[in-house]
């Protein structure tokens, strides 16, 4: 059973008692409404009317006795007159008892008989009394007229007995409906909290496993994951453990400072493109190597994109680092030569390739230079080649101490052989370069007893410039600085160019450059 089906199905059964115990409050409510209609609608009105009724009775026997003790003719046509109008409205009353009554109505035919049969008494006395008879007038009234009117004071006392007990009985029922109505609403009201109490406490539980699990995966996260957040002005507003252990800062001096992605200080260029990424909507993904605080330089593979606003608009940044050295590293080994620790020929195809490509969408000057090592056979043969590889690397060392710019590459193409990829130069520019470093190699003064245009070690250097536009296939570059490269071993410690033709030997020789 999920958490989700256990929340719905407790929250049904608490609605459903609720419904149920406002359904059955509702119900009762109404049927002790009808009740209370009930007891005052019939039994209470019948009862009422059944006392008023005695009253009028006594008040009509009364006017009996104002008849036989009239003193004149007056008199007694006033009290007759009385109660004929008493006699009418206790008959009338009856008829209103009789829609009303809810038992037998014989009992209320009863009473009416009884009223109507005082009638031949009273026109009796009363006849009496015209006739002057008053003592056999009397006589009648406190007889048979006294025993009528208790007759019919019986009937009504019946009809009132009656309703009394029907009134009872409604009050019992209501009574009881009054019990079982707040019988069932307590039982209700007691599952209904319970219930209430059971899925509170069960929420309470779950939202606290929720939130242990969630500070779970966020320390996990934190000391795993190298994430940061800067903010629209690009401070860090947070950073993960994990990612303060990597670049070795502490989150003291990482929050609230501008970092630029822990870029170095010549590589803003990219910073900038990653900026003007971002802040488009854009995430950027890409690599770079990331400057840690102890000047290390730490490949990294980074996802960084912007968080957005209401309004679609960045107002934060969130940086994802991978950490890639190792990966870096493996195909460092592919593209880099083992003993001089420059790029190896493999790597020159693929970055010709790019330079290239740069070169013509920017504009910019291209020149590939080859170097080869005047009479390295021979150094060899005499020197033996453990002395060679050593030559080989102090040349790569000078080489790569001389070529300091980002877009200046170095290879070893094979053998004595070296390559030098630049952009940025004109053609008198490169050639007034080469020669340094010819003249530099030269300056090494690594002794060479067996060649035959000096002492020590010399290099020749073929290159060819071209300018953006015209900069033909790869191919066709390496083949042009090659054979440029052929002519200045013709005179060996030579640069040979593309434009015009000077040699520099030694110190005292031109420089040669050729188209």
């Amino acid at each position: 059973m999920t958490t989700q089906y256990k929340i719905t199905f407790s929250f049904s059964v608490m609605i459903f008692l609720l419904a149920l115990g406002g359904g059955t409050a509702i119900f009762n409510a109404v049927k002790l409404a009808n009740l209370t209609e009930d007891m005052y609608k019939d039994p209470f009105v019948v009862s009422n009317t059944a006392r008023d009724i005695n009253i009028k009775l006594l008040t009509m026997h009364r006017d009996m006795k104002d008849v036989v003790l009239s003193g004149n003719e007056r008199e007694l046509h006033n009290a007759i007159e009385a109660v004929n109008a008493m006699e009418k409205q206790i008959l009338n009353d009856l008829d209103s008892i009789a829609g009303r009554f809810l038992g037998d109505t014989a009992m209320v035919h009863t009473a009416s008989q009884a009223v109507l049969a005082w009638r031949p008494i009273r026109e009796e006395v009363i006849i009496l009394m015209l006739a002057g008879y008053q003592t056999e007038a009397v006589s009648i009234n406190k007889g048979k007229g006294a025993d009528q009117v208790q007759h019919i004071s019986d009937a009504t006392q019946a009809l009132i007995h009656f309703a009394n007990t029907q009134a009872a009985a409604f009050h019992d029922e209501a009574e009881m409906n009054k019990r079982t109505t707040l019988f069932l609403l307590s039982v209700l009201l007691f599952f209904s909290i319970l219930t209430a109490v059971v899925i509170y406490f069960y929420v309470v539980r779950l939202f606290t496993k929720v939130n242990l699990e969630l500070m779970s995966y966020k320390h996990l996260i934190d000391q795993n994951m190298m994430i940061k957040t800067l903010n629209s002005e690009g401070k860090t507003t947070e950073i993960s453990s994990a990612f303060c252990r990597y670049t070795g800062y502490l989150k003291e001096e990482v929050i609230r400072q501008k970092n630029n992605f822990f870029l170095a200080e010549d590589n803003q260029a990219l910073a900038t493109r990653i900026w003007r990424s971002i802040q488009t909507g854009h995430a950027w993904e890409g690599e770079y190597a990331l400057h840690s605080a102890d000047g290390e330089d730490k490949w990294v593979s980074a996802v960084i994109e912007p968080v957005l606003g209401a309004d679609y608009h960045p107002i934060a940044y969130r940086s994802i680092v991978r950490d890639i050295s190792d990966r870096k590293e493996v195909e460092a080994l592919t593209i880099t030569d083992k003993l001089t620790s420059l790029y190896n020929r493999q790597y020159f195809e693929i970055a010709i390739k790019q330079q290239v490509s740069l070169a013509r969408r920017n504009k910019q000057y291209l020149t590939l230079a080859i170097l080869d090592m005047d009479y390295f056979k021979k150094y060899n043969e005499k020197y033996g080649h453990e002395a060679g590889d050593e030559v080989l690397a102090e040349v790569a060392v000078f080489l790569k101490q001389t070529l300091r710019r980002p877009s200046d590459y170095v290879f070893r193409m094979g053998g004595e052989e070296f390559g030098i990829l630049m952009t940025g130069m004109n053609e008198q520019e490169s050639l007034n370069f080469f020669e340094t470093i010819r003249a530099g190699v030269e300056a090494l003064k690594i002794a060479h007893e067996l060649s035959y245009i000096g002492d020590y070690i010399t290099v020749s250097i073929g290159f060819r410039t071209y300018a953006g536009a015209d900069i033909p296939a790869d191919e066709q570059i390496f083949i042009q600085a090659d054979k440029a490269l052929y002519s200045a071993k013709e005179h060996r410690n030579t640069v040979r160019g593309s434009s015009r033709e000077e040699s520099s030997k030694a110190g005292i020789d031109s420089v040669n450059s050729e188209v």
